[in-house]
């Protein structure tokens, strides 16, 4: 909040916002901004106001003065308190701005920007989701935001590409990625081909019935017989 001092020796405190992109170095005194050095951004500063005078100070020494605005909600800008290389556009929030990011990501996250500007009356609308978009690529999620784009492009039926959706997607793409099994696919085989035979040695007897050598002795066999000899002469009985 910024309160008037009508007097020079009772400065007023102001909250510096924090800085924005490029030139946003202000201080608001009801409801006009003015502009103060950029080196000065993200400080608290004093401002003093005598008559159409408005005077800001950083530690009691001034560092602006301002003719005071005669609009409210103006504003009201020295252009030598602008960053060295402000006049460069090529840092401005554009269209060409946000595709050539995106151009870093992969083709996909090109395509989905555009259809996200394309759809909107007022393109400036979708700079903010452009932003947040390409911050969900940052890293090592780069590969995941292309990834994601593909995915909301090419699938059926299609999807609006969004900050929301394509969230979601990465969530999904990271989890299908950590779960997936990392075993090779088996080498491909011609349907008509028949099956190898097993390799000697390779037959599994894991549910067989299996005795020791003294099944096979002379004893056992006999006993064998026997027993079977007995069961048909009782199915003859």
């Amino acid at each position: 909040m910024i309160q008037d001092a009508m007097s020079p020796a009772v400065p007023s405190l102001c909250d510096m916002p924090k800085p924005g992109r490029l030139f946003s170095q202000q201080v608001q005194l009801d409801t006009a901004k003015y502009s103060v050095p950029h080196q000065h951004a993200g400080q608290v500063l004093d401002v003093r106001i005598v008559g159409e005078q408005v005077a800001i100070l950083a530690g009691g020494d001034i560092v602006a003065t301002h003719q005071r605005a005669a609009r409210r909600n103006s504003f009201v800008t020295d252009p030598a308190h602008a960053p060295a290389g402000y006049e460069d556009t090529s840092l401005l929030w554009t269209r060409a701005y946000f595709l050539r990011q995106a151009a870093k990501v992969g083709p996909y996250t090109v395509q989905a920007l555009t259809q996200l500007l394309d759809r909107l009356k007022i393109e400036a609308q979708g700079y903010r989701s452009c932003m947040n978009i390409l911050g969900l690529g940052k890293g090592a999620n780069r590969g995941l935001l292309e990834t994601a784009c593909r995915t909301l492009l090419t699938q059926e039926p299609a999807r609006q590409v969004s900050y929301t959706a394509l969230k979601h997607q990465i969530t999904v793409e990271r989890a299908a990625h950590t779960g997936r099994p990392s075993v090779q696919d088996p080498p491909w085989q011609d349907p008509g081909t028949p099956p190898p035979a097993p390799a000697l040695g390779s037959r599994d007897t894991r549910g067989a019935h299996l005795g020791g050598i003294s099944q096979f002795s002379l004893e056992a066999l006999t006993r064998t017989a026997v027993a079977g000899g007995n069961g048909k002469e009782d199915g003859r009985a």
